[in-house]
């Protein structure tokens, strides 16, 4: 075991259906590339199937369906309940994390209920123990970036994403899922605006002006272009005032940098080495680390023992005399 081993670990988080299983997954497979260890653990025990092999499962400990049969819970409550169950025997995740190597990367894939992270301070004292247990952490808040097609979806996902991580005493990132289904027009159009490009017709310009709002607020969105014509919908039916609120409620989340927004595709490998250098500056991974050599098999570490190719039964002087040859009569060994 490698007690008091610091590692660097992430909770992702989010909605069900957003793609957190993927994510880690892919993670991981991005890891094996370069040569790096990342683990996964799923803390989620209600999952019937998982795309991975997980180094640590909380359905060893306890599964939904004990916590429905035996205790006659519904689904939420079930859940509730075997995360509390997992707050209160934090030794068996102690006694798990022990087994994995110092300077281990270790993803943990979370249930989808924001009720855990909102209402329950299971998720909270899950951050507290692991860095009370000396491990870097940080977490990864996943939104799918359809949303950004619906400014609806778009404001409760935002804020259904800060409410949680608020309550999380850890850095945190928000990553636009499924960023492959979205145009790349559309997604550099939102990474350039911000959230208030959402918020935007066809022709902003004249939208921008029926909103009421003026230059100072948009500036930050329009410096390359104050005409470019905007590929989201505020949608249809809302009211102005309704639209203005929301439009403020976003300038409020970019003007105060509370998400930051990272795009990830499944699909894409760069996305995935963008995303994992987001995490490595969170938790700190490249000042912490250990920096290894690996060894190589056929040349040994033990300076004793390490063979420079040269012949035993050599004669030096055949030395000096190619020496002499390759930099003058006056090379002396």
């Amino acid at each position: 075991k490698n007690e008091g081993a610091v590692m660097f670990i992430s909770l992702v988080i989010g909605p069900a259906g957003v793609g957190k299983s993927s994510l880690v997954k892919r993670l991981q497979e991005h890891g094996s590339v370069s040569k790096r260890m990342i683990c996964i653990g799923n803390l989620d025990p209600a999952i019937d199937y998982i795309p991975y092999e997980a180094d640590i499962d909380i359905r060893e400990l306890i599964t939904i369906d004990d916590a429905m049969t035996e205790l006659n819970f519904g689904p939420n409550g079930g859940l509730v309940y075997c995360m509390e169950y997992l707050d209160s025997h934090m030794v068996w995740l102690e006694e798990k994390l022990n087994e994995f190597g110092p300077d281990d990367t270790i993803l943990f894939d979370c249930p989808g209920q924001l009720e855990l992270y909102t209402h329950v301070p299971v998720m909270p004292r899950l951050c507290n123990a692991l860095q009370r247990w000396g491990h870097h952490l940080c977490c990864v808040y996943l939104m799918d970036a359809t949303a950004l097609a619906d400014s609806n979806k778009f404001i409760s996902g935002s804020l259904a994403g800060l409410a949680a991580m608020l309550q999380l005493p850890a850095p945190r990132l928000t990553v636009l899922s499924k960023s492959d289904l979205v145009s790349q027009e559309s997604l550099e159009a939102f990474l350039d605006m911000g959230s208030s490009s959402v918020f935007l017709e066809r022709h902003d310009h004249l939208e921008i002006v029926r909103l009421g709002i003026n230059d100072s607020q948009r500036k930050r969105g329009r410096r390359n272009n104050t005409r470019t014509k905007a590929p989201f919908s505020s949608g249809g039916g809302k009211s102005k005032a309704f639209t203005r609120l929301q439009y403020a409620i976003s300038n409020v989340v970019d003007d105060h940098a509370m998400l930051s927004f990272i795009p990830f595709s499944i699909h894409d490998e760069e996305s995935a080495g963008d995303l994992l250098a987001h995490i490595d500056h969170l938790t700190q991974y490249y000042e912490y680390a250990e920096v290894r050599i690996p060894e190589d098999e056929n040349f040994p570490s033990g300076e004793d023992n390490f063979d420079y190719g040269l012949n035993e039964d050599l004669d030096p002087r055949s030395l000096t005399e190619a020496s002499q040859a390759l930099f003058g009569p006056g090379f002396i060994q």
